[in-house]
């Protein structure tokens, strides 16, 4: 795969062609000459390449990067694709690891895509539809930023196109220059995107509560405890615009036949009767090594736990059912979305920060509300008494609702209880450093860079 430094200086590859709606899922072509932005039509196909990039990462090496690190599963094949996953999975990777490259570049591709589009929205005639195409730029641009700054910490930060002698000078940008970034592309999105969009063919693209979601969680990852409350309470408060709400069942949201319902803020979306646009079985974790303690904490009742069992499709084939869907037993394409964002996780980050700003009881409601839609007893305050016993509380309901949701590690990270997670897993205990929170920088992209002083590797690797 292409490095960083050149993959930087792409213009747009893989733009999907035909449609302009990104849930369409149309079959890609390719277009890398800046002089192919010459129309509105251009700029929408070069949108919709931006969200597409997204695909490759999610149900993909993120997979083990965001949720085999954690406590929740493992790997238990150490032989497959020369243990790239498994070493991951065994914090044993080093800087040549190959998954971890692929990620680096993967996003930094994603990030070029949203750089080289933005240059050149002035095409774009219809102020509103122009407003809305950079709103959704920005918006993937600090996803892909947000990822890179909690797998990697400082990274070059890039926010328009580079040439490739800048590209291989630039430097790691600090994790604050980085997070100051994020923020920025966020706010604005929440001021160019919409609430939601009229046309049925646009469901599935970046909106106004995705945009303040993805804040919020950003703000609670930074510590910005008020900050997040403040952004978060306008999708729970009971007058908000945006319609999200909890569905009756948990299995539900999953459903393939019910995508992009009610509960879900943003997805990444695939389609499995279109050619390159489903995903394989594996990454639908196939047959995992589930955590023993994760399966033991539900208690009973809790409609949750049945997620974690698998279906016998085939001899070979058992994926968990939060991830089922039919395949054909040719080529075994899925088309389930992964979800990024939904509106569960936004009432725990708003209990989580409500209980860090102060012990707060009016945060029961929001915790409670998860734990009574999946059938489990709903906390007091006399079982949950402290800002203490109730930040534990919400820690592991996140486990319990979110898990394989590639939300588990960062929430570990988050919390500062990886150490002590994973040496006391029901899994093969684990025991690492604090520098084991962030990876490597892939050894390429240092071997490349002509900026030896400002682009070193990470502590410990």
């Amino acid at each position: 795969m292409k490095k960083y430094i050149s993959t930087i200086l792409i213009c747009c590859v893989s733009l999907l062609s035909c449609k302009k709606s990104f849930l369409t899922l149309v079959p890609q072509s390719q277009a890398t000459d800046v002089a192919y932005y010459k129309t509105t039509a251009d700029i929408g196909n070069a949108v919709t390449a931006a969200y597409a990039s997204l695909q490759n990462m999610y149900y993909g090496t993120f997979v083990d990067m965001m949720e085999a690190r954690g406590d929740n599963v493992e790997n238990l094949n150490p032989g497959a694709n020369a243990g790239t996953e498994y070493n991951i999975d065994q914090f044993l990777a080093k800087a040549d690891n190959t998954d971890i490259k692929g990620a680096w570049t993967n996003i930094y591709n994603g990030i070029s895509r949203c750089n080289n589009t933005i240059v050149h929205l002035d095409v774009v005639t219809d102020p509103k539809l122009k407003a809305q195409y950079e709103g959704e730029l920005r918006f993937l641009r600090a996803l892909h930023y947000f990822n890179i700054v909690r797998l990697w910490g400082a990274a070059p930060l890039e926010l328009a196109p580079v040439t490739a002698d800048d590209a291989k000078a630039q430097g790691r940008s600090s994790v604050q220059d980085v997070y100051n970034a994020i923020e920025t592309d966020l706010t604005a999105a929440i001021n160019l995107l919409p609430v939601t969009y009229t046309n049925a063919t646009d469901l599935g693209r970046a909106t106004q509560g995705a945009a303040k979601a993805l804040l919020g969680k950003v703000y609670l990852t930074e510590a910005k405890y008020t900050s997040a409350v403040n952004i978060l309470k306008d999708l729970v408060s009971a007058s908000n615009v945006y319609g999200y709400k909890l569905l009756p069942t948990v299995a539900s949201v999953f459903d393939v036949n019910n995508k992009m319902n009610a509960e879900i803020i943003f997805a990444v979306r695939y389609n499995k009767t279109i050619a390159g646009q489903g995903h394989g079985l594996a990454a639908y974790f196939n047959q995992p090594g589930l955590d023993p303690k994760l399966i033991s904490s539900y208690g009973s009742g809790d409609q949750r736990s049945d997620l974690l069992n698998t279906v016998t499709l085939d001899a070979n084939d058992k994926p968990v059912k939060k991830y089922y869907d039919t395949f054909d037993p040719n080529n075994k394409t899925l088309g389930n979305d992964f979800i990024v964002l939904r509106y569960a996780d936004v009432l725990l980050m708003y209990a989580e920060a409500l209980n860090e700003t102060g012990y707060n009881t009016d945060a029961l409601t929001y915790l409670n509300a998860v734990r009574a839609r999946a059938g489990a007893a709903v906390y007091t305050t006399a079982t949950l008494p402290d800002q203490t016993t109730f930040g534990t509380a919400v820690l592991n309901e996140r486990r319990l609702e979110l898990p394989l949701e590639l939300h588990r590690w960062f929430d570990l990270i988050r919390t500062n209880t990886a150490i002590a997670a994973l040496k006391n897993s029901g899994l093969t205990p684990i025991t690492i450093q604090a520098y084991q929170y962030l990876y490597p920088i892939p050894q390429s992209e240092i071997d490349i860079s002509t900026n030896k002083s400002g682009f070193t590797q990470n502590p410990g690797y």
